[in-house]
């Protein structure tokens, strides 16, 4: 006991000097903690997308959860908020799994206070769009100017820049590329062709646009025959918006010239003559001779009209001069075939003069399918709607409604 004392007395003034060097640097280490600028810009990570001149650049989410996290546990921390379980929650970003019936008075409103100081915290990317490789882009954590001191983030803010790379080069697109993409197909028959753009095969490049918003002028769309050449211009709105699109580029020539193909001979279908039969019978039916009144019929000509659904009367432009509008589709419609017979009718009674006129029978409606003209519940019986006294008459009639001689 006496050499304690001994000891304590020999080396109080060291001991006192000894425990106030250890209080002095856990007082230093203290504030140092507590008021150290947390330093996100290590964690801060982008990533690039899409083409060049048109790329885009991002604050990764993994990258963006880290750094808001850790800026949000130091706002906790200057709160005073001690509950280490919810620290770690969000450390490990489980934030969404933080019920707040579970945490006292006080701890709700340390949090709230931590969220007015986040309130101040802008985090953002500039300069990230229009890209191209070898471009540099923004990442700043900045502090609102002016905050009390109450509510300002100890963080060290920054400007950190990141050098574009990655993106892909836009893929070139020439009208033949388009047209040829576009899988033009010829529906008709020859010599009342038309042509269809079908975006199905359509580059992929264009699978964000809404193809069938574009019309190609086609001239003499609907009086197509076969070996005819037909130059189709590209519309200058879809050039605009390709070149817009970024991942591809208009190149070359607006035009491109196809020939029309394909198209089958209707005097040539294998079931033609059975079909003009069946006009036959509606005529010998319509003209058949009784007691009284005798009918004599004549054909005259057969003609024809096409059609691409059952109510398109006015599916063809009638701008000649323009010609027709055609707009890429999913699919081709089916091709309608009207076929008439015009025929002179001379009646004749026993107490009148003979009487001669002229009209027309026979079907609309008709399928084209596999070289033949195929019935189904929408063909139906079509005829004139009044005599005509003469064959001119009743041809001007015809044509005057798009009907052509078979």
């Amino acid at each position: 006991m006496e050499k304690l004392k001994t000891f304590l007395k020999k080396f109080k003034w060291y001991l006192i000097g000894g425990t106030v060097l250890l209080l002095g640097i856990i007082l230093v280490i203290t504030l140092f903690v507590k008021n150290h600028k947390i330093n996100v810009e290590d964690d801060v990570q982008v990533s690039f997308h899409g083409y060049e001149k048109s790329g885009t650049a991002e604050i990764t989410d993994k990258s963006y959860d880290k750094v808001m996290n850790k800026l949000y546990i130091r706002a906790l921390k200057q709160s005073n908020f001690k509950n280490k379980e919810i620290i770690r929650m969000i450390e490990n970003n489980e934030d969404e799994d933080i019920e707040e019936e579970n945490l006292n008075y006080d701890e709700l409103q340390q949090m709230r206070h931590a969220s007015k100081i986040m309130d101040n915290v802008n985090f953002n990317i500039y300069n990230n769009e229009n890209l191209s490789n070898g471009d540099k882009v923004k990442v700043q954590l900045k502090l609102e100017k002016g905050t009390s001191k109450e509510f300002k983030l100890k963080a060290k803010e920054f400007t950190k820049e990141f050098k574009v790379h990655g993106l892909k080069k836009p893929k070139e697109l020439s009208a033949k590329d388009l047209i040829e993409g576009f899988n033009p197909k010829f529906t008709g028959v020859n010599g009342s062709g038309s042509l269809n753009l079908i975006t199905k095969d359509a580059p992929k490049n264009l699978s964000n646009l809404s193809l069938s918003n574009y019309e190609f002028t086609v001239p003499n769309n609907g009086n197509l025959k076969n070996g005819d050449s037909i130059k189709l211009t590209i519309p200058q709105d879809l050039i605009d918006d390709i070149n817009n699109n970024g991942s591809s580029s208009f190149k070359g020539k607006k035009t491109y010239t196809i020939e029309a193909n394909d198209l089958p001979e209707l005097n040539k279908l294998e079931n033609i003559s059975e079909t003009l039969d069946r006009n036959n019978k509606l005529i010998k039916d319509e003209y058949n001779s009784s007691k009284y009144t005798k009918y004599k019929t004549e054909n005259i000509d057969n003609y024809y009209k096409v059609d691409y659904d059952v109510s398109s009367d006015d599916y063809f432009d009638d701008d000649k001069e323009e010609g027709e509008k055609v707009s890429p589709a999913s699919k081709i419609e089916p091709t309608k075939i009207t076929l008439i017979t015009a025929v002179k009718v001379t009646r004749t009674s026993e107490y009148n003069d003979p009487d001669v006129y002229y009209n027309y029978k026979g079907y609309k409606n008709y399928n084209l399918e596999n070289n033949r003209l195929v019935k189904d519940d929408t063909t139906e019986e079509v005829s004139t709607s009044s005599d005509e006294d003469s064959m001119n008459d009743l041809h001007d009639e015809l044509t005057s409604d798009d009907y052509k001689k078979l």
